[in-house]
């Protein structure tokens, strides 16, 4: 008799035994062959109770992983997905490996969005705006081979805790007064808290960081307690990134967002100085795979790679730019505003002067329609809504006048 310790054994239909998938359109798992419907407690609860013992005692060993030999993703999915590509590096040689971990997630978000949703978006995505359209190189819409979409559960940490902040600020208000500009200085003084919950890290080493921060956020009030019956159909990854290297992702966020809170308190002109001390608490940290669907396209003998947050459809990805294109529109702004200055104000100099900030605030928008994909800077959706002053105080210091010449031209 075959040893079934490291059998693998799959979800099955009740009514007929076909395979079933987890199909996002109803949060449901569904049969392959006679479209029978399941919610995961159901499953759960039949191969509980109506199986046999060993079925009731199922384990992480129902699923198989699969080891990317080329980037080394360890991937895990049910035996009856036919694993053929890796989400990251698009290596169509996956080859089977015994799965060797016991680390359970705590919680997961099922997929919402379909496989079919996600390609529309894609096809759409490079085509949405005149921007994009404009610079995009025309060889990538007819030369580029998208190798696959997979949609995969991306391991996450999530922490929380709360942070506080004490700072003092030299600040000013600034006026003019005929030939000179006069600064009102101030030091303020700012001490509070915020509370923070479910800050995500991406926990893989080949999920860029920068492209899971930029899908964000996901809905973190769905999380489900985790069960595998949600896994049919998609691939999940085990972390390889620990829980102490995420942590200070995390911590970096919280910061920016409690500094932001702070400045808004501080409502003068101008921020002369700085000096804060900033403490992150970390009290609860979770083990979850978030559903994001993954494609990479092959262009120019480069990988671009996007994604679409499955939850809540967000998509995005960096693209190509025509950099002939770039340029020529850039240094044209400068000098049709340069003419146009020269024009209206008399003044080349003047007219110069506009070219230049409209030629960079054009250069700037340009590039961030075509490279949409950045790190968070802050976890302000994470964090309360209300940073808690526990002191607010605001010194007047003195009174500097600097001579500034009006221009009486």
């Amino acid at each position: 008799m075959a040893d079934k310790t490291n059998q693998a054994q799959a979800y099955n239909c009740i009514s007929c035994g076909a395979p079933l998938h987890f199909d996002p359109a109803t949060g449901k798992l569904k049969c392959d062959y006679c479209d029978s419907l399941y919610t995961p407690e159901e499953i759960e609860e039949h191969f509980k109770n109506k199986e046999s013992e060993e079925a009731a005692e199922r384990t992480d060993e129902e699923f198989k992983s699969y080891s990317c030999s080329s980037c080394g993703a360890e991937l895990l999915a049910d035996q009856n997905t036919a694993v053929i590509l890796c989400p990251y590096c698009g290596n169509n040689t996956i080859a089977t490996a015994q799965f060797a971990s016991n680390i359970r997630p705590d919680c997961l978000i099922p997929f919402a969005v379909e496989k079919k949703q996600a390609m529309q978006k894609y096809e759409s995505y490079y085509q949405d705006g005149m921007i994009k359209k404009f610079l995009l190189p025309k060889s990538f819409k007819t030369n580029s081979h998208i190798q696959d979409i997979q949609g995969v559960y991306v391991p996450f940490w999530l922490f929380s805790g709360n942070a506080d902040i004490d700072g003092t600020y030299e600040a000013s208000n600034d006026r003019r007064e005929g030939d000179y500009i006069i600064h009102d200085i101030y030091q303020a003084r700012r001490s509070g808290s915020i509370n923070f919950k479910d800050v995500p890290a991406d926990a893989s080493k080949r999920m860029p960081d920068d492209l899971m921060d930029s899908i964000e956020p996901y809905q973190l009030g769905d999380l489900k307690d985790f069960s595998m019956a949600y896994l049919p159909g998609f691939l999940a990854e085990r972390f390889d990134v620990d829980e102490a290297e995420d942590k200070k992702r995390a911590e970096d966020r919280v910061e920016g967002t409690i500094r932001e809170r702070v400045n808004e308190t501080l409502r003068y002109d101008t921020i002369r100085s700085r000096n804060e001390k900033i403490d992150v608490t970390v009290d609860k940290t979770k083990y979850a795979l978030l559903p994001a669907w993954v494609l990479t396209t092959r262009w120019n003998n480069t990988e671009w790679m996007f994604a679409m947050n499955a939850q809540t459809g967000k998509f995005t990805g960096n693209l190509p730019i025509n950099k002939g294109k770039y340029w020529a529109t850039v240094i044209l702004s400068f000098f049709i505003i340069l003419i146009l200055g020269a024009l209206l104000f008399g003044d080349a100099g003047t007219g110069a002067i506009i070219g230049i900030v409209v030629a960079i605030i054009l250069a700037i928008v340009m590039h961030g329609t075509m490279k949409p994909v950045a790190k968070a800077a802050n976890a302000n959706v994470y964090a309360g809504d209300k940073l808690e002053l526990a002191v607010k105080e605001d010194t007047f210091l003195r009174k500097e006048k600097e001579h500034s010449p009006q221009n009486k031209s």
